[in-house]
């Protein structure tokens, strides 16, 4: 296993520890992308996150795995926190195995990265409440249009 697989499975397990005790078991186990949607899109996205962060981080690769990511842990009611905390995560992973990449490179990074991750988490946050007022407007005139039509 190479020094980017470990460090790879190493943040994987620690972005899962966010999730309830029997979640970490499947997410972890099931490798069908069908099975484990959430599970195939940690684990996607968080390997282009990975080479991104350590080589060029293009933002045409790194932003549409992290909004992937994002976007899930927005759905699944994460707070701030939560959502992006599994980020700051990776700053000790790569000094646990990588110790000779550049640590303030990588640092200031990490911090560009959930920089953007808060946004995106806001971003999707925002869309959610907005679709649940859409719903609830929708809800609260059907009853008001059909007495219309009974009259």
């Amino acid at each position: 296993m190479s020094t980017e697989d470990a460090i790879l499975e190493r943040w994987f397990a620690r972005t899962v520890e966010a999730y309830p005790g029997e979640t970490v078991l499947f997410l972890t186990t099931e490798r069908d992308q069908f099975r484990n949607p959430v599970g195939h899109i940690l684990r996607e996205n968080l390997e282009v996150l990975l080479r991104e962060l350590l080589g060029g981080m293009e933002l045409s690769r790194t932003k549409p795995a992290l909004e992937a990511i994002i976007r899930v842990r927005a759905v699944q009611d994460f707070t701030a926190t939560q959502a992006v905390g599994f980020i700051f995560m990776l700053r000790s992973v790569v000094g646990e195995f990588a110790p000779e990449h550049d640590v303030l490179s990588i640092g200031q990074k990490v911090d560009q990265l959930a920089l953007m991750a808060f946004d995106e988490y806001v971003r999707c946050r925002e869309k959610l409440y907005e679709i649940r007022l859409n719903e609830s407007r929708r809800a609260l005139s059907v009853p008001a249009a059909m007495a219309r039509v009974g009259s």
